[in-house]
C-alpha cells in the first residue's frame, strides 16, 4: 500500500461544527485508516476510499474542492455492522497534463486490484472514468462497464481532447477487451440519435430514465454484472442534488441512487466505483455532498453482504432450468438456493461459458417463447 501513497496528498479537514459525532464511537471516521501528514497507513484492506480534485476534464474549476466536500460528510456517517478494512488515501496529485491523471488512475486500479482491494473514486469529472478503462484493457480480460447517466458522454464532431462530455468516444471506438457498456437512466430530451444508434448496433445497452423511475429493480442485474460502475450525479434530479456541474429538473431520486450504489455493492464482479461532477459551490445546505456520501455508504455496506456466488461453480446452490423455444434455441437457466438471485447461459462458439445475470421474469419471459433481449445482444456479439 505505501508504494502508491506517493500519488496522493493526505487527508486535511477541518473539524466539523458538530463534534459530536468525532465523539461518537461507531462514526464511520474512527473505523478508516486515514492518510494523513502524520500517518502513512499499511496493512490489508477491502476498500480504498480516494479523492479527486483534477478539473481539467470540465468547465468548472471549483470542481477541485468537490472532494474533501463529500469525505467532510462521509466520515460523519455511522461505521456499518460489519466492517470492511477500510483505508481512506486522500486526494490524487494532479499531473502535469490530464493524461498523467488518467495514467495515474490507471496505474492506482491495477495496484489496487492485484491486491483485492476496492477503489471508490470521489469528486472530479466523470471523464476519470477514461483511467479505470486503461487499467482493464492493461488487464487484457474481458470487463464491462455501467454509467448512470442523463446522456451518453459522446461527441464524435470533437474527440481530439477528451473531457466530461465525451470521453466515451475512445473507450467505444479503441477498446479490446469492453464485453458490455450499459448506460443507465438516459434522458429521450438529451438524447443524440446517432449515438443511441451507435450503441444499438454494437449491441450495448441504454436504459431510459423512465423505465428505471417504474422499477428500478431492472438495473439490478446489470449492475451486478459490471466491473466499473461510473456515476454521474447529474443523473438524479435537481431538487434531490443541487450540486451539480449540469442540472436537470428530471432524474433519479436520491433514494433510487442509493438503491442502485447498495445493489452493485453486493455484486461481486464490481471491482471499482466512481462518483463524479459534483460542484460544491452550487450545493445548496450541502445536500449533494451527503447524497454522494451517502451513495458511497450504501455501495459499501452491500459489499459486506457479498456472497461470492456464481453458476460457474456448478455447486449444489444452484438449481438449473431449462426451457425449450424451439430447434434451434435452449435457453439455460440457474437459480441460487442461498440469495434467489437468477443467471442465464448464453452459448459460444467455443467452450467458453458466458453468464449474464438476470431475473425471475426473464425466465418467465422465456416460458411465453420469448427470448430475453439482454440475450439476443450478447448473443449477437459472440457469434
Amino acid at each position: 500500500m505505501k508504494s502508491i501513497l506517493e500519488y496522493f496528498n493526505p487527508v486535511s479537514l477541518d473539524r466539523p461544527a458538530f463534534e459530536e459525532y468525532l465523539l461518537h464511537q461507531q462514526s464511520l471516521c474512527r473505523h478508516i485508516d486515514i492518510h494523513t501528514p502524520d500517518q502513512m497507513p499499511d496493512g490489508k484492506y477491502s476498500i480504498a476510499l480516494i479523492g479527486l480534485v483534477d478539473d481539467r476534464g470540465s468547465f468548472s474549476s471549483e470542481v477541485s474542492a468537490a472532494a474533501d466536500a463529500i469525505r467532510s460528510q462521509l466520515y460523519l456517517l455511522n461505521s456499518f455492522p460489519k466492517k470492511p478494512k477500510i483505508v481512506d488515501l486522500g486526494n490524487l496529485k494532479m499531473g502535469p497534463a490530464l493524461s498523467d491523471t488518467y495514467y495515474a488512475i490507471r496505474d492506482i486500479c491495477l495496484d489496487l486490484i492485484s491486491q483485492d482491494v476496492l477503489p471508490v473514486f470521489f469528486g472530479g469529472t466523470q471523464d476519470a472514468t477514461f483511467g479505470m478503462y486503461l487499467a482493464f484493457e492493461n488487464l487484457k480480460k474481458k470487463y464491462r462497464l455501467t454509467t448512470i447517466d442523463y446522456r451518453l458522454d459522446c461527441n464524435f464532431e470533437n474527440y481530439q481532447n477528451i473531457h466530461f462530455l465525451n470521453y466515451l468516444n475512445q473507450i467505444i471506438l479503441n477498446q479490446h477487451y469492453l464485453f458490455e457498456l450499459c448506460n443507465i437512466g438516459h434522458q429521450q430530451c438529451f438524447e443524440i440519435p446517432i449515438h443511441s444508434d451507435l450503441l444499438e448496433n454494437l449491441f450495448y445497452e441504454n436504459i431510459r430514465l423512465g423505465l428505471v423511475r417504474n422499477n428500478v429493480s431492472i438495473t439490478e442485474p446489470f449492475l451486478r454484472d459490471s466491473d466499473i460502475l461510473s456515476i454521474d450525479i447529474s443523473s438524479v434530479k435537481h431538487a434531490d442534488a443541487p450540486g451539480q456541474v449540469i442540472s436537470s429538473p428530471n432524474g433519479f431520486s436520491a433514494e433510487e441512487l442509493c438503491q442502485m450504489a447498495r445493489y452493485a455493492g453486493v455484486s461481486d464482479n464490481t471491482k471499482i466505483l466512481g462518483i463524479f461532477n459534483y460542484l460544491p459551490t452550487a450545493d445548496i445546505g450541502g445536500v449533494t455532498a451527503s447524497l454522494i456520501a451517502q451513495i458511497i455508504w450504501y455501495f459499501i455496506e452491500g459489499y459486506t453482504y457479498r456472497l461470492h456466488e456464481s453458476p460457474e461453480d456448478q455447486s449444489a446452490n444452484f438449481q438449473q432450468f431449462f426451457v425449450t423455444l424451439n430447434e434451434d434455441h435452449h435457453l439455460k437457466f440457474f437459480k441460487s438456493k442461498v440469495s434467489q438471485r437468477w443467471w442465464m447461459e448464453v452459448p459460444t462458439k467455443t467452450e467458453e461459458k458466458v453468464f449474464l445475470a438476470c431475473s425471475e421474469n426473464d425466465y418467465l419471459q422465456a416460458l411465453k417463447n420469448e427470448i430475453p433481449d439482454r440475450w439476443i445482444k450478447v448473443f449477437k456479439r459472440l457469434n
